[in-house]
């Protein structure tokens, strides 16, 4: 098969979005197709771009999250389509990517996929800070995303949870099918780096978070529950790994409940240490409230990391309680604070159960069920 991608984020941004495109690219390519991917970029990029599979569009940046951009004219990829002969678009994206994409494959009669990775209607703070405003902000975000994805012939949600959640809001033809993780990637016995590489000591239990540093994943309430942690567990050292606009906003906070000391902000991390990084650590702390699947929880499953999660969601869907971590409402810092002790007490019992879990999200089989879509869609059309 030869089948497109367009997405509004790419390489060289790391995020869930990018890692599921890898994931399913890298596998679809074993199986003998053809992915060609067409994205946003910068003119620095587009012009050392090597990849012939990979086409960078020149783009603005969204102002409140400059890693995140918007194309400027998209469109002269549907040549693109014609050359390479594509069978079959799939976007993982609703912006301007995003809407080239519905474009052309209407024009061109092409079956229609659109995988629905991110919870916009949730995330209107970047817009503005008056809550009136927010709210007439979800409402026009949800009638845009029911509008959107009801122009595809499926549309993908990576969970139970956002499947229902989408039904429920008026998206049409809907079905399940997970981002997949690279089991072989993150399920090593020794890690490559020790803990001296991310400054971390041999006897500190290691409470764990990796991911974008946005207001809605809700690491304020760890912050809040790390003092009742310290109580309990005296060597205990928080690690973010990560970057993004609420950087600040969370160091600022570390400060304010006097816990600095406790926390190693450890910025961008790069993926070749991220297997390690898990290795090193004791409990996976996963807050968010804005999750659609979860993947570094299901990375961090992999790695033998059990899981404090939020009991939220898609996350709710992959931690299940005394099997392979432990859940905790999301809006109570001392419920955070008894799950990460308890998951911490129970880690060796957990990690087993972890591995397990991580094992039914293989990128071998989610690409698999992937595959088998664009196979239903070509039978029809």
């Amino acid at each position: 098969m030869r089948i497109a991608y367009y997405t509004e984020t790419y390489v060289p941004n790391v995020d869930g979005v990018v890692k599921s495109i890898l994931a399913s690219r890298e596998q679809l390519t074993r199986m003998g197709d053809d992915v060609y991917i067409f994205t946003c970029g910068t003119q620095q990029i587009i012009q050392s771009n090597k990849d012939p599979y990979v086409f960078y569009y020149d783009s603005i940046p969204f102002k409140p999250y400059p890693s995140y951009r918007f194309a400027i004219n998209p469109y002269p990829s549907s040549s693109v389509i014609d050359s390479k002969k594509i069978e079959i678009i799939h976007s993982h994206g609703m912006g301007t990517m995003g809407i080239a994409a519905e474009r052309i494959a209407h024009k061109r009669k092409l079956p229609f996929v659109g995988s629905f990775h991110t919870l916009i209607q949730y995330a209107t703070h970047y817009i503005s800070s008056s809550a009136a405003i927010q709210d007439i902000a979800k409402k026009i975000a949800w009638k845009y995303l029911r509008w959107y994805y009801n122009k595809c012939d499926v549309t993908i949600a990576p969970s139970r949870a956002i499947a229902s959640l989408l039904a429920e809001n008026g998206f049409a033809n809907v079905r399940v099918i997970p981002n997949g993780v690279d089991i072989v990637r993150f399920d090593v016995r020794d890690a490559e780096f020790g803990r001296s590489e991310f400054g971390l000591k041999d006897d500190e239990k290691v409470f764990l978070f990796v991911g974008r540093l946005v207001i809605e994943k809700n690491l304020g309430v760890l912050i809040k529950a790390s003092k009742s942690i310290i109580k309990e567990v005296p060597d205990a050292r928080f690690v973010i790994a990560g970057t993004g606009p609420a950087e600040e906003h969370y160091k600022r906070l570390v400060n304010e409940h006097k816990v600095s000391d406790k926390f190693s902000f450890l910025g961008f991390v790069p993926e070749s240490k991220i297997p390690s990084l898990y290795k090193n650590s004791d409990v996976f702390v996963f807050p968010s409230k804005f999750e659609t699947q979860g993947l570094s929880g299901l990375e961090a499953m992999a790695s033998g990391l059990p899981v404090c999660g939020a009991d939220y969601l898609a996350i709710k869907e992959i931690v299940v309680p005394g099997i392979n971590g432990m859940l905790f409402n999301p809006d109570d810092p001392q419920d955070c604070a008894e799950c990460a002790v308890e998951v911490l007490s129970r880690k060796k019992q957990l990690s087993a159960g972890a591995r397990e879990t991580a094992k039914k999200y293989s990128s071998i089989e989610t690409t698999k069920q992937l595959r088998m879509l664009y196979e239903e869609l070509l039978d029809k059309k």
